[in-house]
């Protein structure tokens, strides 16, 4: 007869930012670690004015606007690739930088969750920026969070 398992409590360690689950705690302390790192600004940047930083932010939300189409056909997910300098980027994004990747010097931010939409609102300085509005009264949003549908509920769309 065989002794029973002393591992059957199982813990998990979830970062809430990017959903990333690490069997130990040690993981996901490395995790934070690597995050806060990224969002140490190099040397070789400077500090932007805030009227550049408003600027670019600006530039963003009106880049981001334009990716927005009035046909459902162009529903879904969409990435966004800006070019930015290192400076105008973390002016923009420092504290929400997921990860940076030294060899191609790229970074990376990630907004998921409920609180998405009120995070990049408050980044980005501006409640609007996933709205563009069309003629006839018609608007085009971002939807950066649905909630999880109960397997209970009929889908109204069948």
């Amino acid at each position: 007869m065989s002794k029973p398992s002393t591992n059957t409590f199982c813990n998990k360690f979830e970062f809430e930012i990017c959903g990333k689950i690490y069997k130990r705690h040690s993981g996901l302390a490395n995790h934070k670690i690597t995050i806060k790192d990224a969002n140490v600004m190099k040397p070789t940047a400077y500090d932007l004015p805030e009227k550049a930083i408003e600027e670019t932010r600006r530039i963003l939300v009106y880049y981001i606007k334009e990716r927005l189409k009035q046909s459902s056909k162009h529903a879904g997910s969409v990435r966004i690739m800006i070019s930015y300098t290192e400076s105008q980027f973390f002016g923009v994004f420092k504290g929400y930088i997921h990860n940076y990747y030294p060899k191609t010097g790229n970074y990376k931010c990630i907004f998921k969750g409920i609180n998405s939409y009120s995070t990049l609102s408050k980044v980005l300085g501006d409640d609007n920026w996933g709205v563009k509005y069309f003629l006839q009264h018609q608007k085009t949003f971002v939807l950066s969070y649905q909630q999880p549908s109960n397997p209970n509920d009929p889908d109204p769309l069948l």
